[in-house]
């Protein structure tokens, strides 16, 4: 065998260690459930790994977020307002259309609901429509300074985490700043997804077409930023979890349509520090492009679930 051979056969074994130690476990989990809101083909996924035949795929309209409200129900975010579905059937239960324009949805610790929209209401910039259960407005809250709205996270203290594209900030219900940061720079516009305040005092950022998780201090500078690896195709994160291990779940989506299922690893946990742990793959027959994630396990989905201190997941 000549030298040149025995180069080129080592150089390849050495890249099939190194793909496979860069490609995580995806059985690590078994027993894990999600839902999952699928952009691309506008469903809703329930997701069993233990028990397949479990598993659907429903319709529901365009919109953002997913949260668990109680009752065994997930409240989605619609262009109209949301939907109450369901957990073990997907069938939709309760519903509220009223309000186009609207681009996300949020049950708040009181148990009223915030709408959220742009240039809205008669308002300028980002407007946050808080409904009681009757549907009746108690709080219109304006933000006008902001051009671009995806998520909003209630903190601990009442204020509101939102992501504006490249920017993040804290806002409090009359309508102040007391804290903002901006993502990295790139190449196009981040259009960041999600923002949530961690127990030292950082928050951590899903950063869209950033494609990785953005933290910052308590002063809005730039800390570090994890993502990767390339085997994944990182292309946009959006909607995440922070799991009772500390560990974070988010989804990996890969563009707008219905036939982006396979493309990329969509579903991805790392590590505070950084590490993939566990991954799972879509299937490309059912999944197009996932924007949306809750990990079920071991939640109770009787009860309502806000984020605590931690940004962790607990009943309300």
């Amino acid at each position: 065998m000549s030298r040149q051979i025995m180069i080129s056969i080592f150089f390849a074994f050495c890249l099939s260690v190194l793909n496979a130690l860069a490609q995580p476990s995806s059985g690590s989990y078994p027993a894990r459930q999600m839902l999952l809101r699928d952009e691309g083909r506008s469903k809703l996924n329930y997701i069993d790994l233990a028990h397949p035949e479990r598993n659907y795929y429903v319709s529901v309209p365009a919109g953002r977020d997913l949260q668990l409200i109680g009752q065994g129900r997930v409240m989605l975010g619609t262009g109209k307002g949301y939907e109450e579905r369901d957990i073990k059937t997907g069938n939709k239960v309760a519903e509220l259309t009223t309000y186009d324009g609207t681009i996300a949805a949020r049950r708040l610790r009181n148990g009223h609901v915030m709408l959220v929209g742009l240039n809205w209401q008669g308002k300028k910039g980002i407007v946050l429509l808080e409904l009681d259960a009757t549907q009746t407005v108690q709080r219109t809250i304006n933000y006008p300074d902001f051009n671009y709205v995806r998520l909003i996270r209630e903190t601990v203290d009442g204020n509101f985490l939102i992501t504006s594209n490249d920017r993040v900030f804290e806002g409090k219900p009359d309508g102040s700043i007391v804290w903002q940061a901006q993502l990295t720079k790139q190449d196009k516009a981040q259009h960041a997804w999600q923002a949530q305040r961690l127990g030292n005092g950082q928050t951590l950022v899903s950063g869209g077409y950033s494609a990785n998780f953005q933290r910052f201090d308590r002063k809005g500078a730039f800390v570090d930023s994890v993502g990767g690896p390339p085997i994944v195709n990182p292309h946009f994160f959006a909607g995440f979890q922070i799991l009772k291990n500390g560990n974070w779940v988010v989804a990996n989506w890969q563009g707008h349509g219905p036939d982006h299922g396979g493309s990329g690893t969509q579903i991805l946990e790392y590590t505070p520090a950084g590490k993939l742990v566990w991954s799972w793959k879509q299937d490309a027959k059912q999944q197009s492009s996932i924007q949306g994630v809750l990990v079920l396990d071991g939640l109770d989905l009787n009860r309502p679930h806000v984020e605590d201190a931690q940004g962790k997941l607990v009943p309300n």
